[in-house]
């Protein structure tokens, strides 16, 4: 009756507990570094991303882009950004988190220079689709590694610091923008701002004892004899700069890959669409408040002084909320600090269109830029990449950021009509509050507690009523 049923890796004979060899780890030299190198190949998503709004009036002032094809550019950009994510699932469960690491920073490193060299509208075309495929691969691919190499006690405050430095990577390419390209000609400045991501190229040479392979995936893969090898060799590192090591707790080693099912049976089902859920309103939040925020202050009356300012203000924001997770994402249970996030930002949101001046605007949109990068941090950085099983964990997250990210390029449309219909456009930031009221319910109904608890102890809940479930279809049978 029980054959067929999905077995953990750690059931075998051979287990070599790897999870309880990595959760026993003390943070040390070698996770900040390994946060470090990563969270600097995913600052350069951030970094690209405002080089597509910094060089459109270099490209159309030389005559590389007219304005019709502007709009093309950016939504053929942003649809190789959301197959990159859905890639990312597919190659990284299949082959490995470190080399799709390494071999994103080798693709974006080489495309995005060559945008600086792109001579017609096609080639930059083509390149940039292919710079942005590359990244779109990079952001879920960085958080799953992390969260399987960082112990449970640190994991929250680790991958918020990484969090902190994708955001400032938006700041930081306007800073350097406005360094190069008024002191450059026309058609150099934009090209050197594109030639700067090369620098991204040497982490590609990263030694494997540095960023070595996930021991957890490669447990899940079923190759626990290499496993074993990858955890000895971070623990002789450890032992070499004279860190004393503790006896592992035994744990359950994780669960090998179950195939795309594993998305859709027992606990890891609901797991999912709260991961699909989160993408489609997240995405979609950041994209109406960041993008449109400005357009809205005009509509409203300001001038565009006054709204470019305003907006700036608001978004410091972006800081404040990775700022916040870092502190708070280890000392209480995740799932709770969402939920009253997530209720702040609505609160705020419906807030916004009541007042006009320039203090409560500032204010409040400091209040909900805050939030909504803390939930960003504390949700996609940290607490989906704990709920999903380790051998479908890249396939979940990369699923969930393709249908977010394709769910979020219809809002122009929606706030570009809403525009048109109310009297007031500081209603359309109430649309914001309508999407993170639908991810209350969802927090509280489908996820599961993951402060201080083990990937494998997450996971292997999830088995349970996966075995439960098949179990009761068997007996049906």
């Amino acid at each position: 009756m029980d054959q067929g049923l999905p077995a953990a890796a750690g059931s075998s004979a051979d287990a070599v507990n790897i999870a309880g060899r990595l959760e026993r780890l003390p943070l040390s030299r070698f996770h900040v570094l390994a946060c470090a190198l990563v969270g600097t190949a995913m600052f350069f998503d951030g970094y690209d991303i405002a080089l597509t709004g910094l060089v459109m009036p270099s490209l159309v002032k030389v005559g590389l882009l007219a304005e019709p094809q502007r709009a093309w550019l950016i939504s053929l950009s942003l649809l190789a950004a959301a197959l990159g994510s859905a890639l990312s699932g597919i190659i990284g469960d299949r082959y490995g988190r470190r080399k799709l690491i390494i071999a994103n920073i080798v693709i974006y490193g080489l495309a995005s220079p060559a945008c600086g060299l792109a001579q017609s509208y096609p080639t930059l075309l083509g390149l940039r689709m292919l710079t942005m495929l590359a990244l779109g691969m990079q952001i879920p691919a960085g958080y799953c590694y992390l969260s399987e190499l960082v112990p449970k006690l640190h994991r929250g405050r680790m991958q918020s610091i990484v969090a902190l430095l994708i955001n400032g990577s938006l700041p930081a390419g306007a800073l350097v923008a406005w360094l190069i390209v008024p002191n450059l000609p026309s058609d150099e400045g934009w090209r050197a701002l594109f030639f700067l991501s090369a620098l991204v190229l040497p982490l590609a040479l990263s030694r494997p004892s540095v960023l070595p392979e996930s021991p957890r995936w490669l447990a899940s893969a079923g190759r626990l004899a290499e496993a074993d090898l990858g955890a000895a060799e971070i623990e002789k590192n450890l032992r070499a700069r004279g860190t004393v090591l503790s006896e592992p707790e035994p744990l359950p080693d994780p669960v090998q890959d179950l195939g795309w099912s594993a998305l859709l049976t027992g606990g890891t089902r609901r797991r999912f669409a709260l991961a699909v859920l989160f993408q489609i309103c997240q995405l979609s939040a950041v994209f109406i408040f960041a993008s449109w925020l400005p357009t809205i202050l005009i509509g409203r009356g300001f001038d565009g002084a006054s709204a470019f300012a305003l907006s700036g203000l608001s978004f410091a924001g972006g800081a404040l909320g990775p700022a916040l997770a870092i502190g708070l994402s280890d000392r209480f249970e995740r799932r709770r600090l969402l939920v009253a996030a997530s209720c702040l930002a609505a609160v705020a949101a419906f807030a916004y269109p009541l007042h006009a001046s320039a203090l409560w605007l500032t204010s409040l949109g400091l209040v909900l830029t805050t939030t909504i990068y803390f939930v960003s941090a504390t949700g996609f950085g940290i607490y989906l990449p704990e709920i999903l099983p380790t051998g479908v964990r890249l396939r979940g997250i990369g699923v969930a950021t393709l249908l977010g990210r394709m769910s979020s390029a219809l809002t122009p449309f929606a706030v570009s009509g809403a525009l048109r219909l109310v009297d007031n456009p500081l209603s359309v930031v109430g649309g914001v509050g309508l999407l993170y009221l639908l991810m209350v319910p969802a927090f509280l109904f489908l996820g599961p507690d993951t402060a201080g608890r083990s990937l494998e102890a997450l996971e292997h809940s999830d088995l349970t009523e996966q075995q439960s479930a098949l179990r009761s279809r068997y007996c049906l049978s």
